[in-house]
Order: C-alpha cells, then structure tokens, then sequence
C-alpha cells in the first residue's frame, strides 16, 4: 500500500500543509508547477487550519475556493513507508492508500 494525492482536491501551501510537518520519514514535500492545476476544487468549508492557500475564509462555507493552482504535493516513495499518517491528518481527503 502507498499514498497518492489527489491533486484536485488538494490546496495545501508550501508553509502550511500538515501532512509535510507530521511525515515521520520526510516523504513528503511541496513542488512549484509551471501548469495550473486547472481541476483543482478544493473544499474549505473547515475551521481547521488545514494549509489552504485559496484565499477565502475557511469559515464561509464556501466549497469552491480552487486552492493553489500552481503548486502540488508529493510523496518521496523512495522514503515513503506507508504508515498511512498522512491519509489520516490530510484535512483535505486529499491522500488516500493504494495497492
């Protein structure tokens, strides 16, 4: 099993996503694009402080905010476990586990 990240609905920002803070192994990072990530729907409707750099108030209910769209999250599966840490604490059902 290993994580991989929906890019659509994930809105993480370089300083704020959690799950690069959390990894116990530093599998995980976030890369600057050149293509936005035009699909990106990224639901904010959250008070937690979950990294999403869309610019709307995370506290408005609003389920539209497209997130950073020039930027991604990836996992180092050369350093990558599997523990599964990160599909638990991404705020954003972002990461989920794969065969």
């Amino acid at each position: 099993m290993k994580p991989i990240v929906h890019d659509s609905k994930c809105g993480a920002s370089e300083g704020a996503c959690k799950v690069i803070k959390i990894c116990p192994v530093e599998a995980i990072s976030y890369i600057k694009i050149n293509e936005p990530i035009t699909n990106r729907n990224v639901e904010c409707n959250t008070s937690s402080n979950c990294g999403c750099s869309c610019g709307c108030d995370c506290d408005d209910n609003s389920n539209d905010c497209g997130g950073s769209l020039y930027g991604r999250i990836v996992i180092d599966y050369d350093k990558c476990t599997g523990c599964g840490i990160c599909v638990e604490e991404c705020c954003g059902s972002a990461i989920e586990m794969i065969d």
